[in-house]
């Protein structure tokens, strides 16, 4: 699994070159509303914050079977990621999307989603196969973001993504400080992962790669909302965990993730603040390549194999037997 992180910058090239197919394009689009779960749904957090960074155009995310109605117009666009396209959430979200008008975009490395892109004329793209999800992060951003510009939705500039991706080139020290994370890791039982709420996606990240490549849960806590609870909840905490803080690029926050630090360490609590540069694309994605082989390291060290996800595969199970019912309840043909 870690080479695969190791060659994320060789398979985001590739993805500027992905075949878009059944491109339309529409010029009245208001919003844009992204649906996945798991590894392809992160794509949908990051996308909404890097977008306010370029664009007016609002991105929105849900995660679940359906989406909001009131969300839904003629006049939004709606992205669906499932790397594997079967996802059934997604797969549902996506179908009453299109019953309420939405105009609508799959991204995925084939299954239904794809299918149903083929059968009604809808744009697609296919991303690489044979990936786990959450490996596949850079290459469907980069194809996301392609989709939507071809489409008349450009919530990023394509050319700024291209010089972005470049940040991946740098994995040696990427692995080195995933080392040190993973270190600290190591000693932990529920580590919390800090950051900024421009920076939640990227937590949140953290989190997710921690969970299934590591298996273990993770806390997380947003400023400046955290001095408003979280913090309190220290105070007199039995448990003293690590706590990873993620920096960011606008100063008044770094010096209230320092505050935050020295109040942490005076608990007796282990920090570690990661300190990432350039753009917003380019923290996300190298933040996230940390995250990855961090998270990779941390499960090696624990003897486990970090491409398994049995609780998921129950799940997976669980929700296969329940299809029909999902999809009569919200009126859709199988």
């Amino acid at each position: 699994m870690l080479e695969h992180y190791l060659r994320w910058y060789q398979y985001t090239l590739e993805s500027f070159e992905y075949p878009l197919h059944n491109v339309k394009y529409f010029s009245d689009i208001e919003k844009v509303v992204v649906v996945g779960m798991g590894g392809s749904g992160i794509v949908g957090d990051m996308l909404a914050t890097i977008a306010t960074e370029f664009r007016d155009i609002s991105v929105y995310v849900f995660k679940d079977f359906y989406i909001p109605k009131n969300f839904v117009t003629t006049k939004t666009f709606v992205i669906a990621i499932s790397y594997s396209g079967n996802t059934l959430e997604t797969v549902t979200s996506t179908l009453t999307a299109l019953k309420s008008g939405a105009r609508v975009g799959v991204v995925a490395s084939g299954g239904r989603l794809v299918d149903i892109a083929k059968s009604r004329d809808i744009p697609y793209v296919i991303v690489r196969s044979g990936l786990a999800p959450r490996l596949a992060l850079p290459m469907m951003l980069v194809a996301t973001i392609r989709l939507l510009s071809e489409c008349g939705v450009d919530v990023v500039p394509v050319n700024i993504l291209r010089t972005s991706v470049e940040v991946l080139k740098s994995v040696d020290k990427a692995s080195t400080i995933a080392k040190e994370v993973s270190d600290l890791v190591k000693q932990s039982s529920i580590p919390t992962v800090i950051a900024t709420t421009r920076y939640y996606a990227l937590a949140l990240r953290f989190k997710n790669e921690f969970n299934e490549n590591s298996k273990i849960p993770v806390k997380i806590e947003i400023l400046p909302e955290l001095f408003h609870n979280d913090i309190v909840g220290w105070e007199a905490a039995k448990l003293k965990d690590v706590v990873i803080l993620i920096d960011s690029d606008v100063d008044y926050e770094n010096k209230l993730i320092g505050f935050y630090d020295e109040y942490l360490k005076s608990l007796n609590i282990k920090t570690y603040t990661l300190k990432l540069a350039g753009n917003i694309i380019e923290r996300y994605l190298y933040g996230s390549l940390i995250a990855g082989i961090a998270s990779v390291y941390v499960a090696q060290n624990r003897g486990l194999d970090p491409l398994i996800t049995k609780s998921i595969a129950m799940y997976k199970n669980i929700l296969k037997s329940l299809e029909n019912e999902i999809f009569k309840y919200y009126n859709l043909d199988t």
